[in-house]
């Protein structure tokens, strides 16, 4: 049963949305954020953050990512009741770590990430004074260095190990926001908060400011006083952007980037390198459809470019985006890289402010638009090159794509952590993580599909997926032939350019193997739904739609074991072992085929952490900031038809 959530109402502070809690309210948020089944982020927020989020759009975006902002300072108490809130105090950092320590005893789990050997063994003493019966499950002194990506892999593992329910995170200014939201993707679970020097405070290595100091809100000129060498500079800047934007928002209103109200002069968008729109084919056209329809829907000028004859839309204006309907050279090698060509011919002469390319591949084509004086969004996706599917020649140009993509695009974006830190390693170079949304679909579809096919609900196995040997249909045949089980394995998905592929693959079909073909909208809805559970035997380093598609319906998801997915699923999902992958996938399939009340459970953990996690609306809105941080404006209306 899911409890009722604690409600918080909020106002916007210059530009984040700032909780008005208490530290009850506070306390109640954050415990049921713990019983949760995702992670979640919680800030003590002062002037500082809430400054520098107005003046950086990068940090703009860390703070949209918590799920409880308390107001640390008494200055955001007093502007947010200026908004019409009513709160008699601030929730001071660290005295909200004290209330949350007090009132969580064992079982509850604490982890100290921050500080010193010396700090962190004061800080524990002091909370088993504050809380007798407290568990720390363990402390973390990071090194005093730049940290590796093997560093940031061993904190995961350590906070993951100790079982930790919450983790209190200080690293001092705004890198501790800044590091829970880059890390948060590696956990499960646990409410990570960003809590300032309360390390210090707490144990005793400093003193707390005078009460009457902390009441008129100058418990930083007690800090400044302490280290004036330090902190003069970052405290006069930040106090000063606090008082010229609360006065200039005062005077002038909050301005439209950060008012949520639709706005004028919003950058029109095209998006090349898809099949087109609607949507029904592979991930990227999901992508297309989902985000161009909501960007067109807060009044950007959407343009998409479908490929003829087989992807055309049926309307020339679809879910608010113009279709523009180009030829291809139908073959594997040159469909996508002919169209995208051609497509960018027609963008140049039509001038976008911003294009939106879809797949690596296209790279070189980013950079004759870049150079025309479109700013230019590369999507990379995963590790294309590696996919079987290539030849040899296709390979190295996918391969010398990535390079050309961190020299020619304005920014390239990354579905998946593993992708950005291939980048890193590879190409000294960040792409900026942007995940995709998640449709919610729990209401149930019936069509006729599986009488069609003679199938019985919660009585079949599924697949879905093109039928290319990188989606390892054949590793998933071989597994289940293994088996016993006396329930159909359905394999749903079309081989279009890989006709042998799917000879092969039905050469390894058992009489129990039903291949439906490719299947669209209510089709492969009634075929999800119904299905006991779905199996994803690849092991592609990105994000795949069709993931997030079954975690939206509630599907208990077997998968292959490798970190890209495991950042999507969490714990909401069974993994079978890579190393050994065709007799511990056998032996999953066996084990879940006996156990239908374990598939529902994995279905209602994946339900939910679809809803948590994977929301279309926060992507837009991440893509906006984007937009913004790029410095784009519209120029011109695009196209209309």
């Amino acid at each position: 049963m899911v409890e009722q959530e604690t409600p918080l109402d909020s106002r916007t502070i210059l530009s984040t949305r700032v909780h008005c809690a208490n530290y009850e309210t506070g306390l109640r948020r954050v415990i049921e954020l713990a019983r949760g089944e995702r992670p979640a982020a919680v800030s003590a927020c002062n002037t500082h953050l809430v400054s520098l989020a107005r003046n950086d759009v990068r940090f703009h975006r860390v703070m949209q990512r918590f799920d409880l902002i308390v107001p640390d300072g008494f200055p955001l108490v007093w502007s947010l009741n200026a908004a019409g809130a009513k709160l008699q105090d601030r929730v001071y950092g660290p005295y909200f770590m004290r209330h949350v320590l007090a009132n969580t005893p064992a079982p509850w789990k604490h982890f100290f990430f921050g500080g010193t050997p010396q700090c962190l063994e004061r800080l524990v003493a002091a909370a088993k004074e504050i809380q007798p019966d407290i568990d720390v499950a363990d402390v973390l002194s990071p090194p005093f260095r730049q940290w590796t990506e093997h560093d940031e892999q061993e904190f995961a593992r350590r906070i993951r190990e100790s079982g930790a329910d919450f983790i209190w995170v200080a690293l001092g200014g705004e890198r501790q926001e800044r590091w829970i939201v880059q890390n948060l993707h590696r956990h499960s679970r646990g409410v990570f908060f960003g809590i300032g020097d309360a390390f210090e405070l707490l144990g005793g290595g400093r003193a707390f400011a005078p009460e009457w100091m902390q009441k008129k809100g100058l418990t930083w000129l007690y800090r400044l006083v302490q280290e004036p060498r330090r902190l003069w500079a970052r405290y006069f800047k930040y106090n000063s952007l606090f008082l010229y934007f609360t006065a200039r928002d005062k005077v002038f209103g909050l301005p439209e980037r950060w008012s949520g109200k639709p706005r004028k002069g919003l950058p029109s968008v095209a998006f090349l390198g898809s099949r087109g729109v609607p949507a029904r084919y592979s991930g990227f056209e999901v992508v297309v459809e989902q985000l161009g329809a909501r960007l067109a829907e807060k009044g950007h000028a959407v343009t998409v470019y479908n490929r003829f004859p087989r992807f055309q839309a049926p309307t020339k204006i679809y879910r608010g985006m113009v279709t523009i309907t180009l030829p291809t050279i139908p073959t594997k090698t040159l469909d996508t890289i002919a169209h995208t060509f051609i497509s960018a011919i027609h963008a140049i002469f039509h001038r976008y402010d911003i294009i939106y390319l879809c797949g690596v591949g296209n790279a070189i084509i980013g950079g004759i638009l870049r150079a025309a004086g479109m700013t230019v969004i590369i999507n990379v996706d995963g590790a294309d090159f590696r996919r079987q599917k290539w030849g040899s020649f296709a390979r190295m140009w996918l391969r010398m794509s990535e390079r050309w993509a961190t020299m020619l695009a304005d920014a390239i974006i990354a579905d998946n952590h593993e992708i950005v830190y291939r980048y890193e390693r590879e190409y000294k170079t960040r792409p900026l993580y942007l995940s995709y949304g998640c449709i919610i679909r729990d209401q149930p579809v019936k069509c006729g599909e599986l009488e069609h096919w003679k199938l019985e609900p919660r009585r079949y196995l599924l697949f879905v997926s093109r039928l290319t040997p990188e989606n390892e249909a054949d590793l998933l045949l071989r597994a289940y032939a293994r088996t016993s089980v006396d329930i159909p394995l359905v394999i749903c998905g079309g081989a279009n350019y890989e006709q042998s592929h799917l000879e092969y693959l039905k050469s390894l079909a058992t009489d129990r193997v039903i291949f439906t073909g490719a299947r669209y909208g209510d089709s492969y809805l009634e075929l999800s739904q119904n299905a006991l559970f779905f199996v994803m035997p690849a092991s592609i380093e990105a994000t795949r739609l069709v993931l997030l598609d079954q975690m939206g319906m509630g599907s208990a998801i077997l998968y292959n074991d490798c970190l890209a997915t495991r950042e999507v699923v969490g714990d909401a999902a069974e993994p079978f072992d890579a190393d050994n992958a065709e007799e511990a996938l056998a032996t999953k399939i066996t084990y879940l085929a006996d156990h239908p009340e374990h598939c529902a459970e994995l279905g209602r953990k994946a339900m939910a952490r679809a809803k948590a996690t994977f929301d279309w609306n926060h992507v837009v809105d991440e893509y906006e900031s984007l937009f913004e941080e790029l410095g784009v404006g519209a120029t011109k209306p695009a196209p209309t038809a």
